[in-house]
């Protein structure tokens, strides 16, 4: 899948994100600024995303500060703006307490968001990492937008806030989903992977205008939808945008192809994938070790067979445990992608003038599955027209 996600929690998994994630998975040196960090990573700052945030004073595409980071995920929802609420009703005469509740969005929730990933096929974001200028800016906008859509179709037809007892009662937030996206360009490994963090408050409003919390379980059941449209609408305009097409591969035997950009040799995505090699050798054995656990009496602990949702776990313990630290200094984007370049005409086994023009390669590839599908066309219909007009000898 090219969308994956998981819960951010108060807390501990909240001060990972702020020390991490929002600095391009770097390491966010003590006391310094969140922009400041960010400058030094060589990323671009957090944005705001969402129909929700007209209702917190907020506008698309603002900025996203510490503050408001800290006061919607790491402070159990609050409003991203509850510092300057609480000062204005503290200076009104109001109460500390009746202050704090006024900057507060509902009940303070442990979960305080979803962290969605969304990244495009390697064959994509090869392009983008190997292409010009105007390469680049076709696929991140094509990326962006793609983002944007998957964000309203989650508010239009996936979140749910659940009140009442137990959860007893749904509703969609009428007024939208507030979420901070932070843009990456690079693994952990050091090649190339243009990629978003999506950070999805779980906070909605209702339409009694109250607060409440979005049912991250229907969530989790909808990111296999989620990553299948936004493949779709990434690949549909940057195929229409620089003259592509897309094409089946096969990459785990067994297993269904995926689209790839027709013409994007199978080489260079093998050399981006030095991560995935190690996540799938770990995954290998910890599978393993899944379906041969026993317990103290010497039953099994698991079934024989693992399961999907067992296997997205053990996946996930596999990244984790496989993660290497980020290393070296932080670099431009122009010089992350002329360094990627040099990487891989030394060690890819692709020859240089392919990497080199890449796009070219790739829109050659594309004429000639045009002219591959029309003489196809041709030949199909010459055969049903054949038929029309000469009937079987057996039926005559």
């Amino acid at each position: 899948m090219t969308v994956d996600i998981r819960v951010v929690r108060a807390g501990q998994m909240y001060r990972y994100y702020l020390r991490e994630t929002v600095v391009g998975d770097g390491r966010r040196p003590a006391r310094t600024p969140l922009r400041a960090a960010q400058e030094q990573a060589g990323v671009p700052v957090g944005r705001w995303m969402g129909r929700g945030l007209a209702a917190l004073g907020l506008a698309p595409g603002e900025e996203v500060t510490e503050a408001q980071l800290r006061n919607l995920f790491g402070e159990r929802g609050r409003h991203p703006y509850a510092d300057r609420i609480e000062a204005d009703r503290l200076a009104q005469g109001a109460s500390p307490t009746e202050a704090y509740l006024a900057g507060a969005l509902g009940r303070r929730v442990t979960v305080t968001g979803v962290d969605f990933v969304f990244r495009p096929q390697p064959s994509i974001y090869l392009l983008w990492a190997f292409g010009d200028e105007e390469t680049r800016l076709v696929i991140e906008a094509a990326h962006e937008r793609a983002i944007v859509r998957v964000l309203e179709w989650i508010e239009d037809e996936v979140a749910v806030i659940r009140y009442g007892k137990d959860g007893t009662y749904r509703v969609r937030p009428p007024g939208g989903l507030v979420a901070a996206r932070f843009r990456h360009y690079e693994a952990r490994s050091g090649r190339p992977l243009l990629h978003d963090h999506l950070l999805l408050s779980v906070k909605g409003q209702r339409l009694d205008g109250r607060w409440g919390s979005i049912h991250t379980t229907v969530l989790y059941e909808n990111t296999v939808a989620a990553s299948a449209l936004y493949n779709e609408l990434v690949a549909s305009e940057v195929c229409e945008e620089l003259g592509l097409a897309t094409e089946p591969r096969t990459v785990t035997p067994g297993r269904r192809p995926v689209m790839e950009i027709a013409g994007v040799p199978h080489g260079l995505i093998r050399w981006t994938a030095q991560r995935s090699d190690q996540i799938a050798t770990c995954l290998s054995e910890l599978e393993h070790e899944y379906v041969t656990a026993v317990d103290d009496d010497g039953e099994p602990k698991f079934l024989p067979v693992v399961s999907e949702r067992a296997r997205a776990k053990l996946n996930t313990i596999a990244a984790r445990k496989t993660r290497p630290p980020k290393k070296g200094k932080a670099r431009s984007l122009t010089r992350l992608r002329a360094d990627w370049k040099a990487s891989a005409i030394r060690t890819s086994g692709v020859p240089a003038d392919v990497i080199s023009t890449l796009l070219e390669y790739a829109r050659a590839a594309a004429a000639i599955r045009a002219r591959v599908a029309a003489v196809v066309d041709i030949a199909l219909a010459a055969v049903d027209v054949t038929a029309t007009v000469r009937p079987c000898s057996r039926c005559a």
